[in-house]
């Protein structure tokens, strides 16, 4: 391939001088850029014996009830109210399609100073430190009810625990996994314990489902007593360990 060049007012330029260092200026520039996000959510992370991970799955299209989205909003509320500076959250939001990973950020604020150790330090700014807690606690909100089911849609929710299952695949976790699902079968009445045998014979002797979970924590999760029955032999034949112990809950 021969060079272009180009001859203005007499002067010879030879294009293949500029041009490539031209792109790899804006290829630069872009990494930059992409990384911004990235990094100023990072810069909050802390390591330490007391620092958390919380892996948050939520699946607002489980509920239907709104006394039942009360409690959803409620759980998680008192969950994020938990979190401390440095932890990292991660929120999945899970649908009818699948999943997705909407938000992953550790929580803004600064090390316990004293007045004077703020006022000269360096490496954290209590105002900007505020403001990003302000910005990351909107974030928080808008992905916790993106996926709340407003238009009484469908849901499978044996797909919803798979979805939960693939996320892992059987991998080992350290992190706090609480799982904000309504566990009751799309438009079956909780209460009634013909409807969820009908719905057991009809779906889930063919279940053709894996499931291993890490250690989970609920929120929202319907107490009733029919629930838990119907889930508990669900898992039993399953051989999979799912606990309902609801996360607010020591």
């Amino acid at each position: 391939m021969k060079t272009q060049l180009s001859n203005i007012k007499g002067v010879v330029v030879d294009r293949s001088t500029w041009i490539n260092p031209l792109l790899y200026g804006l290829v630069f520039i872009t990494l930059v850029f992409q990384s911004l996000p990235s990094f100023a959510g990072d810069k909050y992370c802390q390591r330490g014996p007391s620092t958390k991970t919380y892996d948050i799955h939520i699946y607002g299209n489980t509920y239907k009830d709104a006394n039942a989205k009360r409690q959803m909003a409620q759980g998680l509320t008192d969950l994020f109210h938990s979190v401390a500076v440095g932890d990292r959250v991660k929120v999945y939001n899970h649908n009818a399609t699948g999943y997705n990973l909407s938000m992953d950020q550790c929580v803004p604020g600064c090390p316990q100073m004293t007045f004077m150790e703020n006022l000269f330090s360096t490496t954290c700014s209590f105002e900007v430190a505020k403001r990003d807690r302000k910005v990351f606690n909107q974030r928080f909100g808008e992905a916790a009810m993106s996926e709340i089911n407003r238009d009484n849609s469908s849901y499978d929710i044996f797909k919803a625990i798979q979805d939960l299952n693939d996320v892992y695949k059987g991998e080992r976790t350290n992190n706090v996994v609480a799982v904000a699902i309504s566990m009751i079968p799309d438009g079956i009445n909780p209460t009634d314990p013909n409807a969820f045998n009908k719905f057991y014979v009809t779906n889930v002797p063919n279940l053709n489902i894996s499931l291993e979970f890490p250690p989970i924590c609920t929120v929202g999760t319907s107490p009733n007593s029919e629930v838990l029955k119907f889930w508990r032999e669900v898992f039993a034949i399953k051989h999979a360990k799912f606990d309902f112990k609801p996360c607010n809950k020591d």
